[in-house]
């Protein structure tokens, strides 16, 4: 079975995740300004999504960013897919993962409107709820993200599969940024796992070597390289 591990040197790892690294960081600072969901709250949300799984079925998860080449997760198998009526955006300010709360970076997250492309990965009906278990520990505990099922058009027909959408009620909500702004945070913040550039870069090449480029992220790709050559020219 495919275990998902990076060969990055920068992102979250599946023991960070299973020693529960992140919520712990969280706690520890008042001035993070949302909640830090606790297990028992993560429970209950991962139950309501499953509430209608029979437990036999394999399940499926829709990786948009950082689930593409850092999944963390025991899987069966990934495909590419398309799930439409949500889009791929920096959006989500990031007070642990790639920024801090004294200066938040960005991730991406699916925001309303248009089409985004990806990669499924397919969960083994036995693992499925121990591998959404630490997958809810590592997406869901600011409650910044909404879980729902999307409907991933893959060559092999529509898969239902398990995607994390913006919650435009959240304090993490960015709301839509000017490309030049987006990659100066990127450019700048840094986390626990790495730098908002490196995690740009990291999905942008992901995208790439699964054969779906993404134009924008490309753009901001080429726009973070002009910045760092103006930055070295200055120096």
């Amino acid at each position: 079975m495919n275990q998902g591990r990076s060969a990055s040197f920068t992102g979250i790892t599946r023991e960070a995740i299973e020693r529960d690294h992140s919520r712990r960081e969280l706690r520890l600072r008042a001035e993070v300004g949302h909640d830090v969901l606790d297990d028992d709250a993560l429970d209950a949300s991962l139950d309501a999504q499953l509430a209608a799984w029979d437990g036999q079925r394999d399940l499926h998860v829709f990786g948009y960013g950082s689930l593409i080449w850092n999944p963390c997760l025991e899987h069966g198998g990934r495909d590419v897919a398309t799930v439409h009526g949500y889009h791929r955006r920096f959006c989500h300010w990031s007070h642990a993962y790639r920024g801090t709360p004294e200066w938040p970076g960005l991730v991406l997250a699916l925001d309303r409107g248009g089409a985004c492309r990806g990669v499924i990965y397919r969960l083994p009906a036995e693992r499925a709820r121990h591998e959404l278990r630490l997958l809810w520990r590592r997406e869901m505990f600011a409650g910044s993200y909404r879980a729902k099922w999307l409907r991933a058009h893959t060559d092999h027909g529509i898969v239902p599969a398990l995607g994390f959408v913006m919650n435009h009620a959240s304090p993490l909500y960015a709301g839509r940024l000017a490309d030049a702004d987006v990659v100066e945070r990127l450019a700048r913040a840094h986390g626990q796992f790495g730098s908002g550039a490196d995690y740009l870069c990291q999905t942008a090449a992901a995208l790439h070597a699964v054969g779906l480029a993404d134009p924008h992220l490309d753009r901001l790709v080429a726009l973070l390289a002009q910045r760092e050559i103006g930055h070295t020219a200055a120096a």
